[in-house]
């Protein structure tokens, strides 16, 4: 194909094609990434005076991963994500004959340093266990408590804990029942992150399950969301979103909150983070994921077989190894003798 081959497109119209074009293959949240990914392309074009995707070639990939970089002060692990989604883009690109052919094979993609590939952040176990005290002592059954204990206990992740619905809590059997329940609508439902590939029954504690039935019986919202379903956690709005769940980590785990010590030495009438609008500064909070992996690594330092675990948490062992179990080899150690000597008598005299 030649230059004189090519269906002059503007990038702003290229992703308004893209977006539609893939508008029943992506999930909303994944919508997202890829319009927040793609915008800052198509700013760049803008900044640089590409009017059509016609001028897009290597030379100009390469000077738009080093605009990206620089700035946005991008870590390279999501850098690397940026331009995997970019590459899609220009594939699709190509298909409408708006870019050469091979161009998307063209996209220069970072090495991720070995020590970025894995976020390794967790909460200390005494950061984790103060919070769990102060909430059952002040907060106990709150909206916001349960939602950590939750985490804490099993390891599900934000959007799991979103959608689950009243009716998915056994309180007899001490199960909850996760299901995969998109709509098919502008708004999103409750997916889960694998799809009906995520969907399971988690067996919880009774201590958990009487948390949740506190909670539901003196502290949850009677309400329904915009489908007619009773969500589990809710607000006087509706279902809880994303973003208060969010918000509730950050504004529970400032150290102020729960403890009355401050490891950054602020003093709390000049600290900004002490405004619950503005939890997320306090360089000791922290969201959903970073307890999500404490309560993996916990689960697996106290012996829970990683295959099952895996169905658990919905993550397979490989990515288990990975991302997740970043315990000390001594600790792993401990934990190999502790089963050699449960299931081999030469160990057992040791």
């Amino acid at each position: 194909m030649t230059q004189d081959d090519f269906e002059s497109l503007a990038p702003q119209d290229a992703l308004d094609w893209y977006l539609e074009h893939r508008r029943d293959s992506l999930r909303t949240a994944t919508r997202r990434k890829h319009t927040s990914a793609l915008g800052a392309f198509v700013d760049w074009t803008d900044e640089v005076d590409i009017a059509d995707m016609n001028e897009v070639g290597g030379r100009e990939l390469m000077r738009f991963k080093t605009w990206r970089k620089n700035e946005t002060e991008l870590a390279t692990i999501s850098l690397n994500g940026n331009l995997a989604i970019l590459r899609r883009f220009l594939r699709f690109c190509e298909r409408i004959h708006a870019v050469a052919e091979g161009v998307a094979e063209r996209v220069p993609m970072p090495n991720v340093p070995p020590d970025e590939e894995v976020n390794t952040d967790v909460p200390a176990d005494d950061e984790v266990e103060g919070i769990r005290s102060y909430f059952r002592q002040f907060e106990y059954a709150s909206r916001r408590h349960v939602e950590f204990e939750l985490i804490a206990e099993i390891g599900l992740r934000m959007g799991a804990i979103r959608a689950i619905d009243l009716g998915d809590l056994d309180r007899e059997g001490l199960v909850i029942h996760l299901c995969h329940r998109p709509e098919k609508t502008e708004d999103y439902g409750t997916p889960l992150k694998n799809g009906p590939d995520g969907e399971r029954i988690v067996n919880i504690s009774p201590e958990l399950r009487d948390f949740v039935v506190d909670y539901v019986e003196y502290n949850r919202s009677d309400v329904a969301d915009e489908y007619g379903r009773e969500p589990l956690f809710a607000t006087s709005a509706g279902r809880v979103s994303t973003t208060t769940i969010r918000r509730d980590f950050y504004k529970m785990t400032r150290p102020c909150v729960y403890s009355t010590d401050c490891p950054h030495d602020r003093e709390e009438a000049e600290c900004d983070a002490v405004k619950n609008d503005n939890a997320s500064e306090c360089p000791s909070g922290f969201s959903t994921h970073p307890l999500r992996k404490w309560a993996i690594m916990n689960q697996l330092d106290a012996g829970m077989p990683k295959e099952l675990l895996s169905d658990r948490v919905d993550v397979s062992v490989p990515v288990l190894d990975k991302h997740y179990d970043h315990r000390a080899e001594q600790q792993k150690s401990r934990r190999r003798r502790e089963e050699l000597e449960k299931h081999l008598a030469e160990y057992s005299s040791a």
